[in-house]
């Protein structure tokens, strides 16, 4: 049996017997055809890893700890710039490359990260647009790219940022090869969790001018309503009961809520752009694994309800140096009296504003930790 297999194995033309007996004696059209077809499929092969590049192995790596390396990289550059002075004065340099990268003098409810993103074909799904997937994806770059910009003094000392909870609400589709923004800005915080929104935005191309508008269309009947939504489908799902089924009072009352939400969100973002999504983050400060109080974190960048307290806090800070900051992180903090702490003097005047942007948000974290009991009950 083995004999008749290896027979058979022998006797079989390899494919590339075929194709060499093919172009022998193929037609000269055919045979030039098919000496072709090697070199259109290596083509093939390398448009087809040149369009997916960013999805390759390592590809999120990189789009997330770029920034970090950046960083190091500047930091490095100052040093080279003082080679000929002494190290004390070449880390001394860098040192200060470092320390002006807090946003001192910033108010943590007004700043806002951007980051620039593209839905390559790699991101999107069978209809052409960015897949659910991939927005969280991009998020990681976000809020890697918002921490370096926002906590750089933290994450130096050896802190770390956990994600607690995040949710997501969808109400336009991003088109395929449509550049986008992922814009990040904190809306609040208590002695535990910080909060921030992440919203996706595009910006619309220009509309041609009235008259040019009026000159290519008919004019519209009276019945008819004209509509400036944007030039994508909208996700939007009526929030009508199931068939057959009586909706609470409660669960009106959150439909009526989410209905007018989403309406509101249709509109154009303050400088025109159009938001696609919104994202809700809830996170908390870790030094090892000890929990660091948010206020805390802010005011060492220098963040504050005014400039004068945000550079009075930096100052503070600063004048602890970075192991001293170290220490406050362990839990140091828990030692200074609640009238001593620079910190909450820091953010003195944001309460109300705070409380407010809470009370927007703070229903995410409880319903999912709500949806934790769901399998109980």
């Amino acid at each position: 049996m083995s004999l008749v297999a290896n027979a058979s194995q022998k006797i079989s033309p390899s494919a590339q017997q075929i194709l060499l007996l093919a172009r022998t004696y193929a037609p000269p059209a055919l045979a030039a055809a098919l000496r072709l077809v090697p070199r259109v499929a290596k083509l093939l092969a390398f448009l087809l890893v040149l369009i997916n590049v960013r999805g390759l192995p390592f590809g999120w790596h990189f789009k997330v700890f770029w920034p970090v390396a950046k960083l190091r990289l500047f930091a490095w550059v100052a040093r080279v710039r003082t080679l000929s002075l002494s190290s004390r004065t070449r880390e001394a340099a860098a040192l200060a490359y470092l320390d002006g990268l807090s946003p001192t003098g910033e108010n943590p409810l007004d700043k806002v990260n951007v980051v620039k993103a593209w839905a390559g074909p790699e991101d999107c799904d069978y209809n052409w647009h960015l897949s659910n997937s991939s927005y969280p994806k991009i998020l990681d770059s976000a809020r890697m790219t918002g921490a370096l910009a926002t906590y750089p003094y933290y994450a130096r000392a050896g802190g770390w940022i956990a994600l607690a909870a995040t949710h997501f609400q969808f109400l336009r589709e991003i088109p395929i090869l449509a550049h986008y923004e992922v814009r990040s800005q904190i809306v609040g915080w208590d002695r535990k969790w910080l909060y921030i929104v992440h919203r996706y935005v595009t910006h619309r191309k220009p509309k041609p001018s009235p008259k040019s508008v009026n000159a290519a269309k008919p004019a519209a009947s009276e019945g008819a309503s004209s509509s400036s939504a944007a030039p994508v489908p909208s996700i939007h799902t009526p929030g009508t009961p199931l068939t057959g089924m009586t909706p609470s009072p409660s669960s009106t009352n959150l439909a009526a809520r989410a209905e007018a939400a989403v309406a509101a969100a249709a509109g154009a973002e303050p400088d025109g752009a159009t938001l696609h999504c919104v994202s809700v983050n809830a996170m908390v400060f870790k030094f090892g694994r000890i929990t660091v109080p948010p206020a805390l974190v802010l005011a060492a960048e220098g963040l504050g309800a005014t400039p004068a307290q945000g550079r009075a806090a930096r100052e503070r800070a600063l004048a602890l140096g970075l192991r001293g900051m170290r220490e406050m992180y362990k839990g140091g903090w828990r030692a200074v009296p609640e009238g001593d702490r620079w910190w909450d003097d820091a953010m003195l005047g944001l309460d109300a504003r705070v409380q407010a942007r809470l009370g927007k948000v703070m229903g995410v974290r409880e319903g999912l930790e709500g949806a934790l009991e769901v399998r109980g009950l």
